[in-house]
């Protein structure tokens, strides 16, 4: 035991970050490497699994500090004939170390297998001429949207310290950055959090924030006209109007994500083999000829709005600015004559039956395209198939119009151009519209610059604007009511409930749910997420209203050349709320458990970090399957 206390001790010294258990390893059976072997296969063999070649590295080079018959072993991939491994006892490790070079966390892949995920290392050290601290994760390939993804709760810090003392029970007891900290949560009830007195930024205006659960949305709505609550979430459509029509309460819309679109499939024909939509004209015309303005009022009447774009306004700087085809049933008629169509022609819309969030009335929406269009001389029979069937016969081409939507998985523009333009996507009948467009978008993904993309990606706006592969028709998000007494108020991505003033002690919210959980790197919840955002912070943030990315918990960033290594500065002097330093050590914490599925305490989480696998392709040591 004297032994392994002492090595111990030296990697503790040495400042890789370590757990430690109160359990010990025993003696090891050391192994000499023979030709053929993989660190994979050793594993295999003694120890009945491959992911525990880590343990191997780990005890190995941990031997290593006081032994030089063990080698020091750098890169898993490569390990030489005659080598001595230490081999653990069969047992889970009891003691976790997170790095084979002390400040480095290295993707481990075994032998020539491709990793599943995108993310190769994530290390520390100190920014030059500095005494700041810097994080660098480094990338297979150029990860799209990182700053995006950075600045989600599902990425953002929590207190190492915390997260040890509280194991499992983390979920209830959240230590963050944020302008609030966590007080209080009596569950299916309430979450209490407290103002952040030594926050790093501008402090919550509001001594406390209260999230109150109330499951039915009359009572919501009625504890709000009571002033009992002073924001409602969650409230019907007749609820909503009628929040909309008291003089004493506000309505507010959330930033929409998503967006609802007619897809058009180019390569439909008729029965006579003739082929309309071919013509860029009809298809201008289609998309003259449809009233977004109309639909968006009459059937999302409190949480959508006409969308101008594929991508909504969250992310253009100026949404006026975007080309975009106006209601002009008169322009319809000209374009359709013009293309030999003068008394239009017959065609199919297809329309799905079950209710999506882009469309949640998708029957309403397939009727007022359809007397839309038939004011311009096209005739479109409605077409209902099951969901399943629906989507497959999209993806084959099988229809001539069709309804459609999406939702991203991060906030950013790549999110939506690269799904729904780029590759072979039946969605819009002949793969990719345009063999320039691919070559934009591919830039787009590698561009750093914010203002640079925004530009690139205006260009490919005007690209599909210009071919008409689809009609965007509606943005849809969702609706909260509150008292008019409100002041500072900005709906965002996540909301920021700090700038709000208020005369009392305490803003209440209410919500229809309970959140899951607090440790909402794990969490895929939405009411997790909401008071998620007030406790923790990432390294990037959403500017308030608009999803445009600004410094958060790193000051700057710096990006190679080629894309593939990024280096955030962190912010000096912020804290948790429990007083421990946000350090880069924190930082490769809290990444390093998102990211390796063997961090033990990783299990705290009730999820199963899915978000990670969204953004970064897979988890540590994960191998593309054959």
């Amino acid at each position: 035991m004297t032994r392994y206390r002492s090595i111990l001790a030296l990697i503790l010294v040495l400042g890789s970050l370590l757990v430690a258990a109160p359990a010990s390893f025993a003696a090891p059976d050391d192994y000499i490497v023979q030709p053929g072997d993989t660190l994979a296969a050793i594993s295999i063999q003694l120890l009945g699994s491959s992911g525990r070649y880590r343990e191997i590295v780990q005890l190995t080079n941990a031997l290593h500090q006081t032994d030089d018959r063990y080698p020091f072993i750098d890169n898993p991939h490569r390990i030489a004939v005659g080598w001595r491994l230490a081999i653990p006892d069969g047992k889970a490790s009891a003691l976790y170390i997170t790095s084979v070079t002390p400040g480095v966390i290295m993707d481990i892949i075994p032998g020539d297998a491709a990793p599943k995920g995108i993310l190769r290392s994530i290390a520390q050290g100190v920014a030059p001429n500095s005494a700041a601290e810097t994080v660098t994760l480094t990338f297979y390939e150029v990860p799209t949207a990182l700053l995006a993804k950075l600045a989600t709760p599902m990425l953002s810090m929590s207190s190492p310290t915390a997260i040890e003392r509280w194991g499992r029970d983390y979920l209830f007891h959240p230590v963050g950055t944020g302008p609030y900290r966590f007080q209080e949560w009596i569950p299916n009830r309430r979450i209490v959090l407290a103002a952040n007195t030594g926050y790093w930024g501008e402090g919550a205006e509001s001594n406390h924030l209260v999230y109150q659960v109330v499951p039915a949305s009359a009572d919501r709505l009625a504890a709000l006209q009571a002033g009992v609550v002073d924001v409602a979430y969650d409230l019907s459509a007749a609820d909503l109007a009628a929040a909309e029509a008291d003089p004493d309460l506000a309505l507010y819309r959330t930033l929409p994500l998503s967006t609802g679109y007619l897809a058009i499939n180019r390569d439909w024909a008729n029965a006579a083999g003739e082929q309309p939509l071919q013509d860029v004209r009809v298809r201008q015309a289609i998309a003259h000829a449809i009233d977004k303005q109309g639909i968006a009022q009459a059937l999302l009447p409190h949480t959508g709005s006409p969308a101008r774009s594929f991508v909504p306004p969250v992310f253009w700087n100026d949404d006026e600015e975007l080309p975009t085809y106006e209601y002009n049933p008169a322009r319809a008629r000209v374009l359709l004559a013009e293309a030999g169509y003068p008394a239009g022609f017959t065609t199919a819309l297809w329309v799905m039956t079950a209710p999506r969030s882009y469309f949640p009335d998708p029957v309403g929406v397939g009727e007022a395209i359809q007397a839309d269009l038939r004011e311009v001389g096209i005739e479109a029979e409605i077409v209902h198939r099951d969901w399943a069937d629906y989507v497959d016969g999209l993806h084959r081409g099988e229809h001539a119009l069709g309804l459609l939507g999406w939702m991203p998985d991060a906030p950013d523009p790549d999110s939506y151009f690269q799904a729904l333009f780029s590759g072979a996507d039946r969605q819009f009948g002949a793969g990719p519209p345009n063999a320039d467009l691919d070559v934009l978008l591919a830039r787009a993904r590698r561009e750093i610059d914010p203002d640079a993309r925004e530009a690139l990606y205006r260009h490919a706006h005007a690209i599909v604007h210009g071919l008409v592969p689809g009609v965007p028709l509606t943005h849809n998000g969702a609706a909260f009511a509150s008292r008019q007494s409100l002041n500072g108020l900005t709906p965002s991505l996540f909301d920021a409930w700090s700038t709000v003033g208020h005369d009392q002690d305490a803003l209440i919210i209410a919500h229809s749910r309970d959140a899951a959980g607090l440790d909402v790197a794990g969490a895929v919840d939405g009411e997790s997420f909401a008071v998620g955002a007030q406790l923790y912070e990432g390294l990037t943030a959403f500017e308030p209203g608009t999803a445009r990315i600004i410094p958060a918990l790193a000051e700057s960033w710096t990006v190679s050349e080629d894309g593939l290594a990024w280096t955030f500065t962190l912010r000096q002097g912020v804290t948790f709320h429990d007083g421990t330093p946000v350090d880069a050590a924190a930082v490769v914490y809290n990444l390093e458990r998102m990211w390796d599925p063997s961090h033990p305490n990783r299990v705290i989480s009730r999820q199963s970090f899915a978000y990670w696998t969204y953004f970064f392709g897979g988890f540590r040591g994960e191998m593309v399957k054959e």
